[in-house]
């Protein structure tokens, strides 16, 4: 049920992104906490993060097992409902898209601005080359953080229903809304647990790529490029995505202050790249469909 599960919501998204969307009631919570027990202190955060998750992580187990109760149809459906609420990829492929179809037509001003209603970061003079790279550079960190994480938590936590991609998707708002930057210790904690969350997707999304396209290179790039990132799993998921297609990511931008290392081999990605990034990325996600379904007929099979 588990695999079927995954695939229907997996389909559903694809034929019915729901755009970027927000979580309502989860981000008012995240962003009533703050100013309410934020006193400068670690512990606080610790007590937010268990606020705001407990209730929604519990809850939808709670609600899987009393759907599962009357009618495990029931229960499969409010799983395709939890998942469905929790990925968000075809999304990101479609603004993906819109933007290098804007660079590719020479009109930077639009891809800038798109990039900027998308990732929620200004490029106004970063040219075409770094927008091509960014672009790639956003959709394999879209897989990895909307796609494949909820996959492998939902599988890992699968016998508590939907709770795993729950715990998933709150983590990635909550590491998303509370910044050490802007919040201090109080978001101390968030952050950690949003990296020891993304800590086993990420190599796992790292070896898909490897397996997909170029294995050497993309394993090569993996152990020697990706502690150099400035977040460690991202850099595991860029720099063997980058050594799979063969091409250069990373690198300065025109604008922006963060450190940004080479990732990959091969030539700077441009415009002709972007198609190899989307068959990459299908034929990941295949292969994470493929061994799911041998566990489930594995399953069955018993």
């Amino acid at each position: 049920m588990t695999f079927f599960a995954l695939l229907a919501a997996i389909l559903i998204e694809h034929f019915h992104p729901q755009g970027q969307r927000s979580h309502t009631l989860p981000i008012r919570m995240m962003r009533f906490l703050p100013h309410q027990i934020n006193a400068g202190k670690m512990r606080h955060g610790v007590l937010a993060w268990f606020l705001v998750m407990i209730p929604l992580v519990l809850g939808s187990s709670a609600i899987y097992f009393f759907l599962a109760h009357y009618s495990l149809w029931l229960a499969w459906f409010w799983d395709i409902a939890v998942l469905y609420w929790c990925i968000r990829f075809k999304a990101d492929v479609i603004c993906a898209t819109q933007i290098h179809r804007s660079i590719a037509d020479d009109n930077l001003p639009l891809a800038r601005q798109l990039f900027a209603r998308w990732r929620g970061v200004s490029l106004s003079t970063s040219d075409a080359g770094d927008l091509e790279r960014l672009n790639i550079e956003a959709i394999f960190s879209s897989l990895f953080q909307h796609l494949f994480g909820v996959i492998f938590w939902f599988v890992l936590l699968s016998s508590l229903g939907p709770a795993g991609a729950v715990f998933y998707r709150i983590n990635g708002l909550l590491a998303k809304h509370w910044q050490i930057a802007r919040d201090g210790v109080f978001a101390a904690f968030t952050q950690q647990m949003y990296h020891l969350a993304n800590n086993w997707p990420a190599r796992l999304t790292a070896l898909s790529f490897a397996i997909a396209g170029n294995f050497e290179d993309a394993v090569y790039c993996w152990r020697s490029q990706a502690a150099l990132w400035f977040d460690a799993n991202l850099g595991v998921v860029l720099s063997s995505g980058a050594g799979a297609l063969g091409v250069k990511l990373g690198m300065p931008i025109r604008q922006g202050a963060i450190e940004r290392p080479e990732l990959g081999l091969g030539d700077p990605a441009d415009n002709s790249h972007f198609s190899s990034t989307l068959s990459l990325i299908w034929r990941s996600l295949t292969i994470w469909l493929f061994l799911l379904l041998l566990i489930a007929l594995a399953q069955l099979a018993r």
